[in-house]
């Protein structure tokens, strides 16, 4: 073979030339990630390990344990070429160097040559996620890998345009789980839903942008992982795998491509590297990791988790209290007083969550990491987690380090100053979401016209419109 990548582990990829690798991706090929929440769907062979080892270039897009995973890292050499997005906290970068990586910081949209055929552009957002892509001899991989588009919808579209559409290659998240979504009532009963009910939608929106860029292949990546611990395993139902994606892929113009193979970029042809598709489920464990559900926090504890939840002083806009309930003990930390809004119209989030976790977040600052876990359950109180919650606190709070006004505002210019008129898309799009469609749905709904006006919309999405 000349030139190809290869997919495997949850969001890692690798690019050959001839059989020397040239990039790795997001180095997660060993252990469990997420408090013990998560492990790869596919184990890795010592062959893709030794290639992680021997590659020239590894390339890590941001800060979750899924891509960024430190006992991956200890098995890769000293003084390996780290090549990192252009992030607003130099976090990631300081922590690498401490390990004796060589790390390179990407600047924002410039190509960085690897080999004479090979060569990457690195484009990160303000979601604190990054995309990359990677130019091959005249192929274009555009690797996604858990980014949402934060206003780099046209430059990414153009850049797609340069070349012949069945050259081109999408990599990204296909997924209803990857984030916090056990939510439960206020009796403790689940609001999850069917997984049928989550699936459908989310692969039609990754296959809409698939479309919408212009691109010739889709690639199932990163979200191939699969839940292990005893009270996480309840998700696995909701994981969308490759018969999810056959089933309700909705664009036949763009090639969907399973996980875990080898792509030849000299003739597109596909080598599967596992004999099946179906998930290691041999990994599973009657455990809960390092906790215990029953344990509790002591006063000095509590003081220390009170402290981090203050530190995020901009959600006091858009939450009046955040409530704990560890073991038996609950605590319950107002942010605005009581009394400055009708105690039934206060706005709060209540974590149901197990001792050890939450230290360790407290510990190291990244709520996501207990979101994403999805053995803490959640109860929200005339709110939503997004969209401000959780990237204020998980994104702009955790990784990028951002606590107050101030500090925001800084943040906020150097991304609108980077691309003004694709943030000022990004959040009149959010707008959109988050507010004019609720209020729209809210309006159907209460003229008894939702279902017509959702075929509208998703005729007009060129989504399918299921009838019945």
């Amino acid at each position: 073979m000349g030139l190809r990548f290869e997919t495997l582990g949850n969001a890692s990829v690798m690019v050959f030339d001839e059989d020397h690798p040239v990039l790795a991706t997001d180095p997660w090929f060993v252990g469990t990630c997420y408090f013990g929440s998560w492990a790869l769907d596919h184990a890795l062979t010592p062959e893709q390990i030794e290639n992680f080892r021997n590659a020239d270039y590894l390339w890590i897009s941001h800060g979750h344990p899924d891509h960024l995973h430190d006992e991956s890292l200890a098995l890769l050499p000293r003084g390996k070429r780290v090549l990192l997005p252009d992030h607003y906290c130099d976090e990631i970068a300081t922590h690498l160097k401490q390990l004796g990586f060589d790390v390179t910081v990407l600047p924002y949209r410039s190509w960085f040559r690897l080999s004479p055929r090979v060569r990457v552009l690195c484009v990160d957002n303000v979601n604190q996620d990054a995309i990359l892509a990677i130019e091959a001899d005249g192929s274009l991989i555009l690797n996604l890998n858990d980014s949402p588009l934060c206003g780099e919808f046209h430059f990414l579209h153009r850049l797609v345009r340069a070349y012949p559409r069945q050259n081109t290659y999408l990599l990204a998240l296909c997924s209803v789980d990857a984030d916090m979504f056990n939510f439960v009532d206020a009796a403790g009963h689940s609001l999850v839903g069917p997984p049928e009910e989550r699936k459908p939608g989310a692969i039609w929106g990754v296959a809409r942008t698939a479309d919408r860029l212009g691109v010739g292949n889709f690639c199932c990546s990163s979200s191939q992982h699969i839940y292990v611990r005893a009270d996480s395993i309840w998700a696995n139902p909701y994981r969308i795998g490759w018969r999810d994606m056959q089933r309700h892929w909705s664009r036949p113009d763009v090639r969907l491509v399973e996980p875990f193979v080898t792509v030849d970029l000299d003739d597109g042809s596909i080598t599967r590297n596992h004999p099946s598709q179906e998930s290691d489920t041999s990994q599973i464990s009657p455990t809960t990791g390092d906790d215990d559900w029953q344990a509790t926090l002591s006063a000095e504890e509590w003081t220390r988790v009170e402290a981090f939840i203050r530190r995020f002083e901009m959600v006091r806009a858009y939450v009046d209290f955040v409530e704990f309930t560890v073991g038996d003990e609950i605590r319950r930390f107002d942010l605005n007083p009581a009394g400055t809004r009708p105690e039934h119209r206060r706005r709060g989030v209540a974590f149901i969550v197990p001792r050890q976790s939450l230290l360790t977040t407290v510990e190291y600052g990244y709520l996501d990491d207990l979101l994403i876990g999805n053995f803490m359950r959640v109860r929200l109180i005339n709110t939503a987690l997004y969209p401000r919650f959780t990237p204020l606190v998980a994104k702009v709070g955790g990784n990028a380090k951002v606590h107050t006004q101030t500090q925001y505002r800084r943040f906020l210019a150097r991304y609108f100053l980077r691309n003004p008129l694709g943030m000022s898309r990004y959040y009149l799009e959010a707008a959109m979401n988050y507010r004019v469609i609720p209020l729209f749905r809210r309006a159907a709904e209460d003229f008894g016209i939702k279902r017509p006006l959702k075929y509208l919309y998703r005729t007009m999405l060129g989504d399918p419109v299921r009838h019945g």
